[in-house]
């Protein structure tokens, strides 16, 4: 790993720890082993570092190249968000445990720091926004295809199904506050999903 990629998993795992306002750079010194003369080598402040964390942890996370899922059916597709989240998953919990040694947050710790964030910073909120916005086009992309092919129904209502589609996955992804349990919470999403999804056959 290299030292910039190491200070912004160590700053991550620092900030679901501590939260946002919390963390110093007296904290990510420590955590990291190395001086603050080198840290400013590679971010010139700390708000320039934890932009840089948002945008890697937050969204290149959640984001996705729209054009590489115009072909999905909407099972491929719902499967390709299963899996986006699932990796979600364990890019958090690979950084709790090689950061503290441990897995000892859990999804609340992402999803307050998430909203702190989303609180901060217009330039963050707007950017997840439009990630949510392909994810929308996404599930309408797939659902066309998906009736040309004749696997679903030809009457359905693709913009209605599509909005209840994100907020069937934005409601699991709420939900997974409450359990730490990658595997739990991807099953659940993948249960929500195909069940509607099988309704519209």
């Amino acid at each position: 790993m290299d030292t910039e990629e190491l200070i912004l998993k160590k700053t991550f795992g620092l900030l679901l720890f501590k939260g946002f306002d919390a963390v110093s750079i007296t904290d990510i010194q420590q955590t990291t082993g190395l001086s603050r003369g080198l840290l400013y080598h590679y971010f010139k402040n700390k708000e320039e570092l934890f932009i840089q964390v948002t945008e890697r942890y937050f969204i290149q996370i959640f984001d996705f190249d729209i054009r590489k899922t115009k072909d999905h059916t909407v099972f491929e597709f719902a499967d390709f968000i299963c899996q986006r989240f699932k990796r979600i998953e364990e890019t958090i919990s690979d950084i709790t445990i090689e950061t503290f040694g441990q897995q000892d947050l859990s999804m609340l710790n992402y999803h307050f720091l998430f909203y702190q964030v989303m609180q901060k910073d217009n330039i963050f909120r707007n950017k997840y926004t439009s990630t949510i916005d392909k994810e929308l086009i996404g599930w309408e992309n797939s659902l066309r295809n998906s009736i040309d092919a004749n696997y679903i129904k030809s009457n359905i209502d693709i913009v209605s199904s599509s909005k209840q589609l994100v907020t069937i996955t934005d409601g699991i992804w709420f939900q997974s506050i409450f359990n730490s349990d990658e595997k739990t919470i991807v099953k659940k999403l993948e249960d929500s999903l195909f069940h509607y999804l099988n309704l519209l056959r």
